[in-house]
């Protein structure tokens, strides 16, 4: 049995050093720092199997060059590809990151029909053989498929983005309900609930079922939100190089440290270390920690605090 399988994208990121992000009709010179493999999901379970987790993955890539390096990545991490297929012919979607000096980043996703995998290429036995399915919200109905699908004591998490509120909580309801844990970041939640109070917004949000909602507020820290209980920890002062996947490892982090059998306060003080160590490092995955790197810098920067 696997811990967690991830359902979702896996592609290759064009990583470009820029002095600063350009602005509208600015254009500014850059150097290629090179191509790495990435994705939402790709990253998070390549994060999970680095700490410890035993992953496999969900995921389409076409049988070009980026599919290729796709495949690689994954293979270099240990994740399981059982649930893996290659479209003949198809193109395997990448994103072109522009990093500044300061680690922040505009990123410009292009698209493919290999965005997500097709309901028709989820093998759900497979899935029914992980204790946690991790998803991306980029496909609603992907999304309510493999949340309906899975075994009853198979437990769900999602990763909503911004950009994933559409019609709003109606349009996510069948979804929430099917859930375990809802992760996003601030503008996440304020998008979806319509809420400038994070407390309010992740109080509706656990009244359509999930046990746990976690928001990442960057440098402000996360909140974590199980029940009446409410855990917020701040975010570790550290030299920024590359925000680039960063969510993806806390998430990854996080969820491992559940399948370990820890409480929410362990794991997501491993999970904001964890983060914190993969963003001073270029690319989504160069910097992953394992538990053991995890804890010795956990424990170093909590004794000087």
């Amino acid at each position: 049995m696997l811990d967690i399988i991830g359902v979702g994208d896996a592609s290759v990121d064009l990583i470009i050093k820029v002095d600063h992000l350009p602005g509208h009709d600015e254009k500014v010179r850059g150097e290629l720092l090179g191509k790495y493999p990435g994705g939402i999901i790709a990253n998070f379970c390549c994060a999970a199997s680095r700490f410890g987790a035993k992953t496999g993955i969900v995921t389409t890539v076409g049988d070009d060059d980026f599919g290729r390096i796709a495949i690689r990545g994954l293979a270099e991490f240990g994740v399981d590809q059982g649930g893996l297929v290659v479209k003949e012919g198809e193109p395997t979607y990448f994103g072109v990151i522009q990093l500044d000096s300061t680690g922040e980043k505009a990123l410009v996703v292009v698209e493919t029909p290999l965005l997500v995998p097709s309901i028709e290429d989820v093998d759900v036995d497979y899935l029914n053989n992980a204790r946690y399915v991790h998803l991306t919200s980029l496909d609603l109905e992907l999304a309510k498929f493999v949340a309906s699908s899975v075994n009853n004591d198979v437990r769900v998490s999602i990763d909503i983005e911004p950009t994933a509120d559409s019609g709003g909580l109606d349009f996510w309801e069948d979804v929430l309900r099917k859930l375990h844990i809802v992760s996003l970041n601030e503008a996440g939640l304020k998008a979806l609930v319509r809420c400038e109070d994070i407390c309010k917004g992740a109080k509706t949000l656990l009244d359509y079922g999930p046990q746990i909602v976690v928001i990442t507020s960057g440098a402000d820290g996360v909140d974590v939100f199980s029940g009446d209980d409410h855990l917020h920890v701040p975010a570790f002062k550290v030299p920024v190089v590359d925000t680039t996947g960063a969510g993806d490892c806390f998430n990854a982090v996080f969820l491992s440290g559940l399948v370990k059998g820890w409480d929410l306060v362990k794991a997501v003080n491993y999970a904001n270390a964890a983060a914190a160590l993969s963003i001073q490092h270029v690319g989504a995955r160069t910097g992953l920690p394992t538990e053991a790197v995890t804890r010795s810098f956990f424990d170093s920067k909590t004794c000087n605090r």
